[in-house]
């Protein structure tokens, strides 16, 4: 699907970005027991920029994740990421907010948008004369000066903020009063305990174009022992180890030089290639399953940016592996559809057909 030779372009010149990618996926992994699939899902949000939204039950450490990351990029101190969890908090965090480069919030049906986007400061709406001198917004510290954004129980938001996040995800712009802001965000993380069903959310949850589930461990002692090794040092370690500040940039440049190789035309290879024909059908049945089953209905949309994750997936496991010659692997690329691109998780025996879906490409 995509130029091999261009891949090893994109691979030796962001060499740096992915082997701290490797670095963090091991530091995480070795933080959380059983969470390697949402910790390789948040990776490739990192590099490709896209949304991600962690799905589960309370206490699966879904903040927790996304806060130990925070502290990776160097956005949260030791002191105040360490033993987070035990903190409660409304709304955003704000004893966590080193700069603004991080924002946290948890979002209710209440939640108005200044609380996100920053109040109107009605104190400064009338000069020393009493004239009108319109309104002016407190933003400093607000949403759209973020880099990393965290929205915990996403779905619960009004439809005011709904309608301000689709923008703010898809054109990464902030519109304020007829005026249009560019944002810095990087990535966008997302929580809720249950994937939406009501017909009004389900544009929002289309923004989020990687979804990782998580659960509770297995009733096993050897699964409920490493949660206890790990959770414990996780909650009371004082030294998280290394941190990466410079990673977001990186990832930001690489972005870039991937648009400006694809406006090229140098990366998406010929679509009639053999080896691609081979992935598109497989990739044709398994959206006509998931389709068929309602799984998911895989808008346009997902299907053309999931080409994207199967680039930067392909990339990571080259880095992994120590390869500076990145390949396609069909069936690993297209289980990242069926595992993290479907409105919600399939039965046992839908997992079976789609794999397959995956490795054959029939049933």
């Amino acid at each position: 699907m995509f130029s091999q030779k261009v891949m090893a372009e994109l691979l030796e010149r962001h060499s740096d970005l992915f082997s701290d990618l490797v670095t963090i996926k091991k530091t995480l992994n070795d933080r959380f027991y059983g969470l390697s699939d949402q910790i390789h899902c948040q990776m490739l949000a990192v590099a490709s920029g896209e949304s991600m939204l962690l799905i589960g039950p309370p206490g699966t450490a879904k903040s927790r994740l996304i806060r130990a990351f925070a502290h990776i990029c160097g956005l949260l101190g030791d002191d105040e990421f360490s033993g987070s969890d035990d903190r409660a908090y409304d709304g955003v965090l704000r004893e966590f907010q080193q700069e603004p480069r991080y924002f946290e919030y948890l979002l209710t049906p209440f939640t108005e948008p200044g609380e996100l986007f920053g109040f109107f400061d009605i104190g400064k709406l009338f000069d020393a004369h009493g004239r009108s001198v319109g309104l002016e917004r407190l933003h400093e510290g607000m949403m759209q000066h973020a880099e990393i954004i965290f929205l915990d129980e996403v779905f619960n938001a009004s439809s005011a903020i709904l309608n301000s996040l689709l923008t703010f995800i898809n054109e990464r712009k902030f519109h304020d009063r007829g005026k249009s802001y560019e944002v810095k965000l990087s990535c966008l993380f997302g929580a809720t305990n249950f994937p939406p069903k009501r017909p009004e959310l389900l544009a929002i949850y289309d923004r989020f174009l990687l979804r990782s589930w998580v659960d509770n461990v297995p009733s096993e002692p050897h699964a409920i022992g490493a949660l206890m090794q790990t959770g414990w040092q996780e909650s009371h370690a004082k030294d998280l180890g290394r941190t990466f500040p410079q990673l977001l940039e990186k990832a930001s440049h690489f972005r870039a030089d991937l648009r400006a190789m694809s406006q090229s035309g140098a990366l998406l290879v010929d679509l009639q290639d053999d080896q691609v024909n081979d992935m598109l059908v497989r990739l044709t049945c398994v959206a006509d399953y998931a389709r068929g089953r309602r799984l998911s209905q895989l808008s346009n949309r997902r299907m053309v940016r999931f080409s994207r994750i199967f680039l930067v997936n392909a990339l990571m496991r080259a880095a992994e592996q120590g390869s500076a010659q990145p390949v396609m692997d069909i069936e690993q690329e297209l289980m990242l559809l069926a595992r993290h691109g479907l409105d919600r998780l399939p039965d046992p025996f839908q997992e079976n057909d789609l794999q397959s879906l995956l490795v054959k490409g029939q049933l």
